[in-house]
This record gives C-alpha cells, sequence and structure tokens, in this order.
C-alpha cells in the first residue's frame, strides 16, 4: 500500500490526464511498475514507438485523496487531437511530424493494496464502443484544477449498449482499455475507446 500511496499524492487534476505539470520525480510506480506497464503495452501494440508513462497515478476510495468512485458513464477525452487537453503548440508541432501516425492515451486499472478480498461492492463497468449510438454522446467540459477545463464526454442510456466488467478482480489483476484514441488516417471522429464507469453491484455482501 506504501508504493500506491507514495505514486498517488494528490486529487485527480489535468496532470494526470495529460502529463503537463505532472513532477518528474522517482516514485514506486516509475521505479517498479513502469516497466511491467511498458511491457504490456508493447505485447498489445507492438506498432506503438514513442511511449509516455506518468509517475503517478490516481487513487479512489475510502483513505484517498479522491475518496468517491464516479458513477456517471464517461470519456475522459473527446474524439480528435483538437480535443486534447490545453493542447498547445508545442503538442500540436509534434502530432504533427510526418512520422507521427496518431496518438493513443492506455488506462491501466486495478485493486491495489491494503484491500485483501476481491473487488466485490463498486467494480468498473466498460462499454464496448461499437455499441455506443453517436447521438447519445454529450460533450462536457470540466474544469478540475487551476490549469483550466478539459473536453469530456458523458453517455446518455441506451438498451443497446454492452457492458462488461470483471468479476471479483484481485490486486494481481489489471483491467487494459483504451480512453482516447485518434489517427491522422481517420476521416473524420471515431469511437474506437471505452466508456467507463463505477457502479454498486446488486449483490455486494
Amino acid at each position: 500500500a506504501e508504493d500506491w500511496n507514495a505514486s498517488a499524492p494528490s486529487p485527480l487534476g489535468v496532470a494526470n490526464l495529460t502529463g503537463r505539470g505532472m513532477r518528474r520525480e522517482e516514485t514506486p510506480l516509475s521505479r517498479i511498475y513502469a516497466r511491467e506497464v511498458e511491457a504490456i503495452v508493447r505485447e498489445l501494440l507492438p506498432e506503438a514507438k514513442d511511449l509516455e508513462l506518468d509517475p503517478l497515478v490516481v487513487r479512489r476510495g475510502p483513505g484517498t485523496k479522491n475518496p468517491g468512485y464516479n458513477f456517471a458513464p464517461h470519456q475522459d477525452y473527446g474524439f480528435t487531437a483538437d480535443d486534447w487537453p490545453l493542447a498547445d503548440d508545442a503538442f500540436r508541432a509534434h502530432f504533427g511530424r510526418p512520422d507521427v501516425k496518431g496518438l493513443m492515451v492506455i488506462n491501466f486499472w486495478r485493486p491495489v493494496p491494503p484491500m485483501r478480498e476481491p473487488v466485490r461492492r463498486t467494480p468498473l463497468a466498460v462499454c464496448d464502443p461499437a455499441s455506443v449510438n453517436v447521438e447519445d454522446i454529450v460533450p462536457v467540459n470540466v474544469r478540475r484544477d487551476s490549469q483550466g477545463y478539459t473536453k469530456m464526454m458523458d453517455l446518455a442510456f441506451d438498451e443497446g449498449q454492452r457492458w462488461y466488467y470483471y468479476p471479483d478482480m484481485t490486486v494481481d489483476e489489471v483491467l487494459v482499455f483504451k480512453t482516447f484514441q485518434h489517427f491522422k488516417s481517420q476521416a473524420g471522429p471515431e469511437l474506437n475507446t471505452c466508456f467507463h464507469t463505477a457502479f454498486e453491484h446488486p449483490a455486494a455482501p
């Protein structure tokens, strides 16, 4: 538990979404777990070139800097590169290079110590993007901290949506899903990422 507390010293902010303003310091995450994360990404996405792994994470739950859970289906980003939070000239110049094909953000979600039992009360659910109707997507602007607003998306309910979760996840398991993706080859906005939300399991003890 000490590793994760040291790697999550602050409430959720823009730095956690973009890396901007995040202190570049050694943490247990950067020293130990970053190598494991990079190996998983390289295995899943062998064509990926530049990886940026942040040294800090966000923890949620009682006793953390973010004691509550987000029970609203959402995406942490928008559709396109122009929606990237706080996109500045340096970002646009890098993204505009001919050797850059696109940008993707990968979320690694896992229960961590001091949990001893599997996750039962408030697991994380992810939505199959192929089951989402574009007209059900609600763009929103969220101000998280002094760095400004970020573009996100909420999701209105539709019976055709397909939601999934992994029951009884333990501290030895991790859920990997995409939260942002935009490639220059796209003809227009495409949804290839997962809306997600915590939910209260009705069968939880």
